[in-house]
């Protein structure tokens, strides 16, 4: 067998195969053998090398903080199609930057000095305002630390923060330039305008047949009939099953007597209370009633209000007070006034100024919506076995409207909808359960082809099945007149606001005052308030408030408006801004722009460092941590 294969090795053919063989080794393998990579290796920083096992880890415990901060499971696939998993990976390649910066430059951070910040930290402090060792550990377990990886990555973020303050660390934002940033954000202005519209034009003449018909062959795809499908659904969720009728008198009054109380509503009662020291306070009160006084002037004498007296309309178990609320609900009538009260917070004069009876709705009254709710609970008992039924009709050949009647269900024709779900009549339809996920599936199906059914959030199910499909197709113009008229009286009124507000900027260009100009048009001219460039201004777009910012006094210039019109303006006043670096509005500028000038130091300092001490990634390890899938 051995001289077999030596012989079969020797020809050309073989050495031919080896030759290609050993080639592929070398492509496929240039990134371990001549990128100096591992194939565990992810990065290498300088002389810093980042290990699958190292990345893995750091990438799974970024998204673990991150699910605890939004409070919901947050996955690699989601980290991916929002960026975030290129903004872990920046982090950590920033992180081993700056810690080979750190080592190139022989910084470093003493023990006694991790352990003086771990210390004093107050993430780890206990009631008593002291380092809580149980706590320390509770919170590195929870977050997936060991001791010593803490410890690692403590003392990297402390060497971070150092070496960066060092860098950029005091920066501040000139004052000069947080004056113009002020002075751009405050400056304020006037304008006056005038607004172009539809009506300011007069009445647009049609236009003949002739030139509609050419307006609409030179839009005729605008025009297009979109493809249209008829859909066949069956729902089946509680409502559709369940039957009011199946349920009995005996089964309704059984609930009813075990909800009872959700349909009683109880007396309520409005009382009036004055609050006194002792007995004999109270009783000098009741003298005072049976003289003729009324509660409320003996209260008013006393120094009260009326809102202080009312305890509003409450029922007897919405009282705070237990023996008040037994001696408020003793009260035989309204406007009589009950013995001292002795309650729990003291004593009190109770004076009864309103009754709300209770009420009980019978079981006449609420059997039909109780029978509902049975049967809908019953239903939702129900849906499982249902949907094998239906499932079973269909694996069986049948068709859903013959499934539909077999079962005793309804089906639902959505008739020629477009791929929004919208038909050609009317509007779409509302209070359909995963409408827009059917319409989706219906037109990415076809005619007889078998849907796998809709879960409708485990509140029931929905197949459904494409009928009809009507394809798209050119429209002539007698099906489309109105709209296509509609389109040419828009455009045309677009075309003459924009002539008409040309020739005005025109005129205003060669000197003409704005006033005059507006007169001649006959439009009304309007003046705004003071406004900045950040303010909403009533009547004024927002182009036309950039506009208002686009030059010096006296500036003018034409913009569309919200609804279509067109707003002439011209600038009529400039105020500067006033400022004063004290105020707290200057100092936070101050900070915002001096982070920022922090953050580009950085970024550029970060940028020549990696050139400098070479920053290399291998991408097939990468993407096995990120779960990014390439083809």
């Amino acid at each position: 067998m051995l001289d077999v294969l030596r012989r079969g090795a020797s020809t050309w053919i073989s050495k031919l195969l080896l030759g290609l063989l050993i080639v592929s080794f070398g492509v496929w393998g240039i990134a371990d053998v001549f990128r100096g990579f591992g194939s565990n290796t992810a990065y290498k920083v300088g002389s810093h090398e980042i290990g699958v096992i190292e990345l893995d880890q750091t990438y799974q415990r970024e998204l673990q903080q991150l699910s605890r901060r939004i409070g919901r499971p947050f996955n690699k696939e989601e980290a991916l199609k929002t960026g975030v998993s290129n903004q872990i990976l920046s982090k950590v390649v920033t992180d081993a930057t700056i810690a080979e910066a750190a080592h190139l430059l022989g910084l470093g951070i003493s023990d006694d000095t991790i352990r003086a910040e771990i210390l004093k930290d107050p993430n780890f402090k206990g009631a008593n305002g002291a380092f809580d060792r149980n706590r320390f550990v509770d919170l590195l377990r929870s977050n997936g630390w060991s001791e010593d990886m803490y410890v690692v990555r403590r003392r990297a973020d402390v060497l971070r923060a150092q070496l960066m303050d060092a860098l950029v660390g005091g920066q501040a934002a000139p004052t000069a330039l947080v004056e113009a940033v002020d002075q751009y954000r405050n400056e304020s202005r006037t304008v006056k305008y005038v607004t172009l519209s539809a009506a300011s034009l007069g009445d647009i003449a049609a236009p003949s047949e002739a030139d509609l018909d050419t307006f609409f062959k030179e839009r005729a795809r605008a025009f297009r009939a979109p493809e249209r499908r008829t859909i066949t659904a069956l729902i089946l969720d509680p409502a559709a099953i369940a039957r009011a009728e199946d349920v009995t008198d005996d089964d309704a009054k059984a609930e009813y007597d075990r909800l009872k109380a959700t349909y009683t509503t109880p007396e309520k009662r409005r009382v009036l209370q004055i609050a006194v020291p002792d007995e004999a306070a109270g009783a000098a009160v009741l003298d005072d009633v049976k003289a003729g006084q009324s509660f409320e002037a003996i209260a008013t004498a006393r120094g009260l209000k009326t809102e202080d007296i009312d305890l509003g309309l409450m029922a007897e178990k919405d009282f705070l007070d237990p023996e008040v609320a037994k001696a408020a609900f003793a009260i035989p009538a309204v406007g009589e006034v009950s013995p001292v009260v002795k309650g729990r917070l003291g004593s009190v004069v109770l004076k009864l100024a309103e009754v709300a009876p209770g009420s009980v709705e019978t079981f006449a009254e609420v059997a039909p919506a109780l029978k509902k709710e049975i049967a809908a609970k019953r239903a939702e008992g129900d849906l499982l076995s249902r949907h094998d039924q239906v499932e079973d009709a269909l694996a069986g050949g049948a068709k859903l409207t013959e499934v539909a009647t077999r079962l005793s269900l309804k089906t639902i024709d959505f008739v020629r909808v477009d791929q929004a779900g919208k038909p050609l009549d009317g509007p779409k339809p509302t209070g359909i359960a995963k409408y827009d996920e059917m319409i989706k599936g219906a037109f990415e199906s076809d005619i007889g082809v078998e849907n796998d059914p809709i879960d409708l959030g485990g509140h029931g199910f929905m197949w459904y099945a494409v009928t009809s499909i009507d394809p798209a197709r050119d429209q002539t113009l007698a099906e489309v007149h109105d709209r296509v008229l509609a389109a040419w009286k828009a455009e045309e009124t677009a075309r003459r606001l924009a002539a008409t507000a040309k020739g005005l900027t025109e005129r205003l260009g060669k000197g003409e005052a704005f006033d005059e100009v507006a007169k001649s048009a006959g439009l009304e001219v309007k003046t705004s308030a003071a406004f900045k460039r950040e303010d909403k201004v009533e009547g004024l777009s927002a182009a036309a408030v950039v506009a208002a910012f686009s030059g010096p006094e006296g500036h003018f210039a034409s913009v569309p408006s919200e609804t279509g019109d067109t707003v002439l303006l011209q600038v009529e006043s400039v105020t500067p801004a006033v400022f004063f670096a004290e105020t707290d509005d200057a100092k936070a500028s101050a900070d915002q722009l001096g982070g920022s000038i922090r953050n580009s130091l950085l970024e550029t300092w970060l940028t020549l460092e990696q050139k400098d001490i070479g920053v290399t990634g291998n991408r097939a390890v990468i993407d096995r941590v990120t779960g990014h899938a390439r083809d």
